[in-house]
């Protein structure tokens, strides 16, 4: 015979705890007028109400029922006069919505009929049980011959053992029995000093990133609580078969996926209020932020385009070069740090200039032959930029080749309607507003205004190049609001948010029209499981609840609650996490001139000495994966490191 604990192990809730299911309901009452009290006010009620009718009752080995507890609840707040039957059933009908099959459940239930098994269900609850009977046959799970053993109908619970001897009693006390559960007191231990066989699925319950979000229910009205419960649906539906997929999973649904959708319901809102016929998603990052908005647009009601834009500092940069905004060199030829392979060759080689045609002014200029692959510090890239920018030969071969580059970035753009007159938005996940500057110059050119555009966030020194700045989701340096202090997000981002295409060199005619051109996409990054990580992400989107009569999602700030639940993953990940995730392939820099590393090794105590090897490097993960010794001394350092900031920002 084979035994099934209901609740978190056949049927699962879509929020996260089942308490939080109160403040939804409190919600959905006081619009109808049942209640006159907060959502949060009437779940603290309830819950409360729940803890005294099982202590007066003398605990889980009593009759306790949905009209017990609501008998509590009248004495502490306010019920419509003769409309308590409908508050009881307004709370039914909310769990029935609110309840999904388990998929593992539902397998484990179909192979033991399969077997011949005979199937019991066992449920330690107060809702009646004709009720759970009707939930499970409506999923097509209790079938006739079936037994459901609930412990308000036998004044017996699963927890003190007691239900069961009923279950004995009722089946045969000879019959030997399996059970499966998710609770490790109540359907194993329990179970096993009954004397019958049991099987734990522990990862029904919530996990430490799905307790994090909970934590943040009251403060977000409940939105935390409907994304810890997307996220263990999508995890329990995500079709995986290794330890590795899982721990992509599990990262992407609960660590990754709450700040993704945070960001894509914040520009949603943005780009409704803003009344735009389009946004338009950027390649690379764009792909994955734009299928989720497909995902969610219409829960929240926004009705415009969304559109994949290919698009990059590749290819825009050079077309962006206008003569009315010598700021664009800058993207040509950055110095701040944020190209890992500025070089003579590579900065003209972005211009499509050959070094060697004009290496009488190189080297006139400071840049002999010698110096062109030698990588530029800030003021040798300022000065390659002075050059660019004067009157010359360079800059005549730099305007050709812009105008070349502008003209077939201007008829993509057209083909793709941003040249339309309509009201349209762009979306990057970057901080330094350079595709902005670029495609608005681009616009600009042809008398076409610059659109809306929805950033990560703004970096300190990003200027207003004519165009206006990005409206920044995260944090805004340069006015100091925001979360300025967020190590590691960045990186998480830019290796999640990424297509499996390469990066966008530029664009060419064909006979159908401009089509973009590609780089090498070989990166490692689908053979690492970067499809498993979208497929975990979109899923949770996919199961979020956003329906307005019981989460609201405008003006909701989820970032702190994402943000604990990421910093809980990047600060202190698992060993399987460090090796799974620390072996990321990144790709930094541009194009061909771009190099790609893993995220995180195993470090010596001499490494603890040293700077970190890249830019973009996963300190926690790194010290999860070395030994003791050199773990104390990665934290020291990393504790150094981010103390230096909050010092010098006290010392002005």
């Amino acid at each position: 015979m084979s035994s099934f604990d209901v609740f978190d192990t056949i049927l699962t809730r879509r929020v996260g705890e089942p308490r939080s299911l109160f403040l939804l309901l409190g919600r959905r009452l006081r619009t109808k007028g049942l209640v006159d009290c907060s959502s949060s006010a009437f779940a603290a009620a309830r819950t409360a109400a729940e803890v005294r009718a099982f202590a007066n009752a003398g605990g889980l080995d009593s009759h306790v029922t949905l009209e017990t507890i609501y008998a509590e609840l009248t004495a502490s707040i306010w019920i419509a006069p003769g409309t308590l039957d409908k508050v009881i059933d307004e709370e039914l009908a909310l769990e029935a919505e609110m309840l999904v099959p388990v998929p593992d459940g539902v397998r484990r239930v179909d192979e033991a009929r399969a077997q011949g098994d005979r199937i019991v269900f066992t449920s330690d609850m107060y809702l009646d049980e004709g009720f759970l009977a009707d939930l499970l046959r409506s999923e097509g799970l209790l079938r006739d011959g079936d037994h459901l053993f609930v412990s308000n109908a036998h004044a017996a619970s699963k927890a003190s053992g007691r239900l069961w001897d009923v279950v004995r009693s009722e089946v045969g006390e000879d019959a030997a029995i399996t059970h499966t559960g998710n609770d490790e007191k109540s359907d194993v231990r329990s179970a096993r000093r009954a004397g019958i066989d049991a099987v734990g699925v522990p990862e029904n319950n919530l996990n430490r990133y799905e307790r994090a979000l909970e934590r943040h229910v009251t403060d977000t009205d409940g939105l935390a609580s409907a994304l810890a419960g997307a996220s263990r649906n999508a995890r329990l539906c995500a079709d995986v078969s290794s330890v590795e997929a899982r721990t992509l999973v599990d990262v992407a649904a609960g660590a990754i996926a709450p700040f993704l959708i945070g960001k894509v319901l914040w520009l949603l809102g943005r780009a409704r209020d803003e009344d735009l016929d389009a946004l338009y998603f950027i390649a690379r990052d764009g792909k994955l932020l734009r299928d989720i908005a497909i995902e969610l647009a219409p829960k929240v009601g926004y009705c415009g385009e969304l559109n994949y834009l290919y698009g990059s500092r590749q290819a825009w940069a050079l077309p962006g070069v206008t003569g009315e905004s010598d700021a664009i060199l800058e993207s040509l030829c950055p110095s701040t740090g944020d190209d890992v392979a500025t070089t003579v060759r590579t900065v003209l080689g972005r211009a499509e200039i050959d070094p060697a045609e004009f290496a009488s002014e190189l080297g006139a200029a400071g840049f002999d032959t010698t110096q062109w692959d030698t990588p530029l510090d800030r003021a040798r890239a300022e000065q390659l930029r002075r050059l660019l920018a004067a009157a010359g030969p360079l800059q005549d071969r730099l305007v050709e080749s812009a105008e070349r580059g502008r003209e077939l970035a201007l008829r993509y753009f057209d083909q793709n309607g941003l040249l339309a007159r309509r009201s349209v938005g762009i979306v990057d996940l970057g901080t330094g507003a350079t595709l902005f500057n670029s495609l608005s110059a681009i616009l600009a050119s042809v008398g076409v205004p610059a659109p809306s555009a929805f950033y990560l966030g703004l970096r300190s020194g990003v200027s207003d190049d004519g165009h206006g700045l990005p409206s920044p989701y995260l944090h805004n340096a340069i006015d100091q609001t925001g979360f300025t202090r967020t190590p590691g997000l960045l990186t998480l981002l830019e290796m999640v948010c990424t297509d499996d295409h390469g990066s966008v060199m530029g664009y060419r005619q064909t006979d159908d029209g401009v089509e973009a051109v590609f780089g090498s996409a070989d990166s490692g990054v689908a053979a690492w499981g970067l499809a498993t990580v979208h497929d975990a992400i979109r899923l949770v989107a996919e199961h979020i609840v956003l329906d307005p009569d019981l989460v609201p999602h405008r003006n909701i700030d989820l970032r702190p609650a994402a943000l604990a639940a990421f910093d809980l993953f990047w600060r202190a990940p698992t060993a399987q996490e460090a090796r799974v995730w620390g072996s990321y392939p990144f790709e930094d820099g541009w194009g061909s001139a771009a190099l790609t590393h893993p995220i995180a090794r195993k470090q010596r105590p001499i490494d603890a000495l040293r700077a970190q090897p890249y830019r973009h490097w996963w300190n926690g993960g790194a010290e999860r994966l070395s030994g003791p010794s050199t773990r104390a001394l990665l934290r020291l350092r990393r504790t150094a490191l981010e103390t230096a900031p909050k010092i010098r920002a006290r010392l002005g």
